[in-house]
């Protein structure tokens, strides 16, 4: 049984990588991998992936229903791949030359980043819950507590490089 904070599954998987599933199409205890390990390995991605949302500012995990079939999709890929590599074949196989001799915990890891970094803004419009952003924090403020006008800490003629003002000349 996988985590409640996990996308995809097991049956998911099997669907992608049918010659490794079992004969009713799914993984059991007697496939390569087996069903627990593909399991643990399903919780493992969505964890990465969870870390990697909460870092973009996202609330994990994403319940927006459609940003979740998105998730539950890459997770399936990334174990779809890892089950292939399991097998001796696929980009995560002992023979890859894929990935510049990283590692694949490198691969993976790249994977979830590029993946978040490329839909962030798509997961946001579809509904999920961002509370934070690269952003958040900077702002400026014209007045301070007493309403009396505040300079901006950068100005630019602080540099020397003064403009003039249309608006107000």
């Amino acid at each position: 049984m996988t985590s409640p904070n996990s996308y995809g599954s097991t049956a998911g998987v099997a669907n992608l990588v049918p010659r490794w599933a079992g004969t009713a199409g799914d993984f059991t205890p007697a496939t390569r991998p087996t069903i627990v390990y593909v399991e643990s390995l399903i919780d493992s991605v969505s964890a990465m992936l969870n870390a990697m949302l909460a870092e973009a500012g996202f609330t994990v995990p994403v319940t927006a229903q459609t940003a979740v079939l998105v998730l539950d999709l890459f997770v399936n890929e990334e174990v779809a791949a890892i089950c292939d590599g399991i097998n001796g074949s696929g980009r995560f196989g002992p023979t890859t030359k894929n990935g510049g001799g990283k590692g694949r915990f490198a691969l993976l890891l790249d994977d979830v980043k590029n993946f978040v970094t490329g839909q962030a803004v798509g997961f946001e419009r579809l509904g999920a819950v961002r509370a934070y952003s690269i952003t958040s924090g900077i702002g400026y403020r014209s007045t301070d507590e007493r309403g009396n006008a505040v300079a901006p800490i950068f100005q630019r003629d602080a540099f020397a490089n003064v403009f003039q003002d249309w608006d107000h000349a």
